[in-house]
């Protein structure tokens, strides 16, 4: 029974610590003139070698370099650099656009493109339920974008659509790596994924001479986006599913736009009007009945723990 807690406990940390990130990397772009392409390099390279350092000690140094004995490993984690890359990205964009809470509900729609993606892969029509979740989610997309004046469009709609594409490309990250991860692990898939894809940025900004209000509180609030926001936040989930089934880790993981939207009306004082409260319940109710767990997974793993 503890193991099951310590496992609640580690997935909605992790949830949080996601939801969190929003929230400073919201305060950086409204009180330090952040850009969003110029955090996402730093984020990306901060992250990645923190990764790799903890690889490294953990596993050994010469742990690092396992990924480029295989062509297709290099080929692989170029392509999920790339994408990675493109999430953070489009997700602080969203949050320039609009606000933390908006960005993180918006992700939301990942689960819901998965579903429908391994729908058309294995050629059958979308069941009743993903049906259902879509309705919710399209519900939600509406009443967050115009706040319930269905007459204009809100500047939130530029964040919802960009949170929308960074659940696009984050889907893409959840599916594409899969073969590499089971050759050589998740942390380095990740790690190096983070710093192939801060490098390319590099390319096209230099994080290194930007223009910015470089205060103990936007140092504070960088490294808690690459020590909890992503480092913490990754470890936390994924060793959340050894003591509960990663449905139930995907459930607490919610707790990602739930933690935005509270931090980010306690500390940056963000309003949200009746309207887009209810928006932001239909897209994490259409999270929660994604990734609800039937019963016959339950009393598959409670067997296999008896055994």
């Amino acid at each position: 029974m503890f193991g099951i807690w310590k496992g609640i406990f580690l997935a909605t940390f992790a949830g949080c610590c996601w939801g969190t990130m929003g929230v400073a990397a919201q305060y950086l772009f409204e009180n330090c003139r952040f850009e969003a392409d110029d955090l996402t390099a730093l984020r990306l390279i901060g992250a990645g070698i923190l990764l790799l350092l903890i690889s490294a000690v953990s596993e050994g140094p010469r742990s690092l370099f396992l990924p480029f004995k295989d062509k297709r490993n290099i080929r692989d984690i170029l392509i999920y650099g790339v994408g990675v890359l493109l999430i953070q990205y489009t997700f602080f964009i969203a949050i320039h656009a609009s606000n933390a809470g908006t960005a993180a509900i918006m992700v939301g729609f990942g689960p819901l493109m998965i579903m429908f993606y391994m729908a058309a892969a294995k050629h059958r029509l979308p069941s009743a339920k993903e049906l259902f979740c879509l309705v919710l989610a399209v519900s939600g997309v509406a009443l967050l974008v115009t706040k319930g004046n269905f007459d204009s469009l809100d500047i939130a709609s530029a964040g919802a659509f960009w949170g929308i594409v960074s659940a696009a490309f984050g889907a893409f990250c959840t599916v594409q790596p899969k073969a590499v991860i089971e050759r050589i692990g998740v942390s380095l898939v990740v790690g190096w994924g983070m710093v192939v894809g801060g490098t390319i940025a590099c390319f096209f900004t230099d994080p290194f001479s930007m223009d910015v209000d470089w205060t103990w509180a936007s140092v504070g609030c960088y490294l808690f986006i690459i020590a909890f926001g992503t480092v913490a936040a990754f470890w936390c989930y994924l060793r959340s599913t050894m003591y509960v089934i990663p449905s139930i880790s995907a459930i607490l993981g919610s707790f990602e736009p739930f933690s935005a939207v509270l931090f980010s009306f306690l500390i940056l004082h963000t309003t949200f009007n009746g309207y887009e409260l209810f928006g932001a319940a239909a897209i994490i109710t259409n999270m929660l009945i994604l990734v609800w767990p039937d019963k016959n997974a339950i009393k598959k793993l409670s067997a296999e723990k008896s055994q």
